[in-house]
């Protein structure tokens, strides 16, 4: 998780300096917010790129729903973890909460031994996220959308030829000479089998593909 670690917005003086001093003991530094206007003008004196990588949302503000700021950040791209904190706790708002892009939802008063775990579980998420498709040459696996892959030797030498040039069309051609080492080139469906396997291997939903991507009469396209 970043060094920033956390971004919370809480409005009520004393359950904002516990959750302070409880994050210091797992090791999450905190930024304070108590109001969205606050929030947003210590979110705009930050580059993107340093933004918490989790937020603890509140509710009830003096100035509005603290949903209002979570649609904010989503819209402008973060994809990091929200936890919404929220009197607001039946099964209605929890819904509402999530849709509008929070990533967990729970309701006050809380145990903090259940907020901790709830904290423990969504920076899991984020350090995966933070390194999704990282190849680990050593082992041949790759940490994708399902957790970590374990390849075959062809499987891993494609990855890292479409990986190393990510949004780039590469040529079935092209693929056969430099994973294969084909010279001379076969009518061979040999790189359309071993693509369909990558996409049983990694895609969420293999019939409709996000990162192995098919450009039809030019060749195949990985993205991120």
């Amino acid at each position: 998780m970043s060094s920033e670690g956390v971004f919370l917005l809480e409005d009520e003086p004393q359950l904002a300096r516990v959750l302070v001093l409880s994050l210091e003991k797992m090791n999450l530094k905190a930024i304070h917010a108590s109001s969205l206007q606050g929030a947003r003008e210590l979110l705009e004196t930050r580059d993107f790129s340093r933004w918490p990588r989790l937020f603890l949302v509140d509710r009830n503000l003096p100035d509005g729903d603290g949903l209002e700021l979570v649609d904010e950040i989503r819209k402008k791209g973060f994809d990091g973890a929200v936890l919404v904190l929220s009197a607001r706790g039946s099964s209605k708002d929890k819904v509402v909460g999530l849709d509008q892009g929070a990533d967990d939802y729970l309701a006050k008063p809380f145990d903090f031994d259940e907020l901790a775990a709830r904290i423990r579980s969504l920076s899991k998420r984020i350090t995966i996220h933070e390194n999704l498709w990282f190849l680990d040459d050593d082992q041949r696996r790759i940490l994708g959308p399902k957790g970590w892959v374990v390849l075959t030797p062809i499987e891993f030498k494609l990855c890292q030829a479409v990986m190393s040039q990510p949004e780039k069309i590469i040529s079935r051609d092209e693929l056969l000479k430099n994973v294969w080492g084909y010279q001379f080139l076969p009518k061979t469906r040999t790189v359309d089998f071993f693509w369909g396997r990558l996409r049983k291997l990694f895609e969420l939903d293999p019939e409709n593909p996000k990162h192995f991507l098919t450009v039809r009469g030019s060749g195949y396209r990985f993205v991120k």
